[in-house]
């Protein structure tokens, strides 16, 4: 390779470790648009990603990829990275997968290199910003490269151009019960549901979660469930409320200010006020996640 494809490299994997809003974007685009690093590589010699968050790949999606690539051949190359066996993929599996379906030898690939820890996060980055990835493989893909990297939330928000309250709520999916975490992945419950069920007692998540699906609950109607201010449909299916018959409504003040400081803060907020008095409880999930908010105020 000569010093100026080195120079295009360095550029790509300096921008793809920032908090530009489209890392992923500017990479591939600085390395396929140089049709001088295009090789063609036998596909026997190419290998999944060992740090691929992606885990679900639809099988018909899969097929109408391959049926294009078959009707106009393959316009954008996969990016691989060598290794000592041959080489692995480090943007582009679902290209792969689709050749590999038309039974082709070889494959348009960009070789680049990248140490384990880039290699990763181009990955995931790639995922996030083409909406490849489901909540729960997020939260998983996460996971994986704090743990294996021993980074700080606050690093890898930066990495993966997010806001850190963000990788928080996402690493936070990670503590429901596998039926529910399943339930998110297939699409049969919404993000905005699971984020209410966090906030429920672990005893009565799954109670919860079966109510949202056999009553098709809104997430308001979860929200007021918790907080008192309904009950769960009666055997006639009429809602009902608590005590009196009419629900406990918080006052617009207080609901407004509880709504400013879960955004100020990224976290659930609780404001129980009486007279002129009252109390804030704010929520923390993880030891890393009370560090962030004692940080906010320390600002």
């Amino acid at each position: 390779m000569n010093g100026s494809g080195k120079k295009k490299l360095g550029k790509g994997l300096g921008a793809i470790i920032s908090t530009n809003p489209a890392p992923a974007a500017n990479f591939e685009k600085s390395v396929v648009n140089d049709s001088s690093r295009i090789v063609d590589l036998a596909i026997d010699r190419i290998t999944a990603n060992p740090g691929q968050p992606r885990v679900h790949f639809d099988d018909k999606a899969l097929r109408g990829l391959a049926d294009s690539i078959s009707s106009v051949g393959l316009i954008e190359p996969i990016i691989v990275r060598k290794t000592e066996k041959g080489y692995f993929v480090v943007a582009g599996e679902r290209r792969l997968r689709a050749v590999k379906l038309l039974k082709q030898p070889t494959i348009k690939a960009v070789v680049i290199e990248a140490d384990e820890e880039k290699n990763y996060t181009i990955a995931l980055i790639e995922n996030i910003q083409r909406e490849d990835l489901d909540p729960i493989e997020e939260a998983k893909a996460y996971q994986v490269l704090i743990d294996k990297f021993k980074l700080k939330q606050a690093d890898l928000a930066k990495k993966v151009g997010k806001e850190r309250a963000t990788i928080t709520n996402s690493l936070r999916l990670l503590n429901l019960p596998e039926e529910i975490q399943h339930s998110l992945s297939e699409g049969q419950l919404s993000p905005g549901h699971a984020k209410v069920l966090l906030s429920a007692p672990e005893d009565k998540q799954l109670e919860l979660y079966a109510q949202i699906l056999e009553e098709g609950l809104s997430v308001r109607a979860l929200e007021m469930i918790l907080k008192g201010e309904r009950k769960p449909r009666s055997e006639d299916g009429e809602e009902t409320a608590k005590g009196t018959g009419s629900p406990r409504v918080k006052d617009a003040q207080v609901k407004k200010m509880e709504d400013r400081l879960r955004q100020l803060l990224g976290t659930k907020i609780e404001i129980k006020h009486s007279g002129n008095r009252g109390k804030i409880e704010i929520s923390y999930y993880s030891l890393d996640d009370f560090e962030r908010i004692v940080e906010m105020f320390n600002r």
